[in-house]
């Protein structure tokens, strides 16, 4: 009896054990304003007629936009790759981030095209294993508020972005 028992014992042990492994890819994601920011969704298009890419992430009623030009392609075909840049934020509305996120009806509105002063930075880097038709790379910005609303944080924050062989669009940029 008490072999069995000890050999149901360990048994439930090895069935309890698994190996959870998540995976994060692709993936768009920041600290903003000191917590983690997790898209739940995103996009990235880019229209070849102008050289700009768009990339989007969607987290429920929030919105971020990254705007970058001149985005300079590599290749042809399946083994198309963006070359390496960095995209300065803050000096015109050409480069620039946008965040909104709507609270009660009201949404709120944020941009780093407003100001002279350089406020972010968005860098394209393929990665040694990128795969073919994604884009990855880091991004941060500080943008201002742009609406009316007394009730707005005055600014916004997002840090440490990065974004992960997110899938490419090929297309006109809204």
């Amino acid at each position: 009896m008490k072999k069995i028992v000890s050999l149901l014992i360990i048994l439930v042990l090895f069935t309890s054990c698994e190996e959870n492994i998540s995976s994060n890819s692709p993936s768009f994601q920041a600290s903003k304003d000191n917590f983690m920011w997790r898209a739940n969704d995103y996009t990235a298009v880019y229209n070849p007629l102008d050289s700009t890419l768009v990339m989007t992430a969607f987290k429920g009623l929030e919105v971020v936009k990254l705007y970058s030009y001149p985005v300079i392609i590599n290749g042809t075909g399946a083994s198309t790759f963006f070359e390496n840049a960095i995209f300065e934020l803050g000096n015109d509305d050409v480069n620039s981030a946008f965040y909104s996120f709507a609270d009660r009806g009201v949404n709120f509105e944020y941009e780093t095209g407003v100001s002279d002063v350089p406020n972010g930075e968005i860098v394209l880097e393929n990665t040694i294993n990128q795969k073919p038709g994604t884009i990855s790379g880091k991004f941060r910005f500080d943008a201002p508020y742009v609406g009316a609303s007394e009730s707005a944080p005055e600014r916004i924050n997002f840090q440490n972005g990065v974004f992960y062989e997110i899938p490419i669009t090929i297309g006109v940029n809204q």
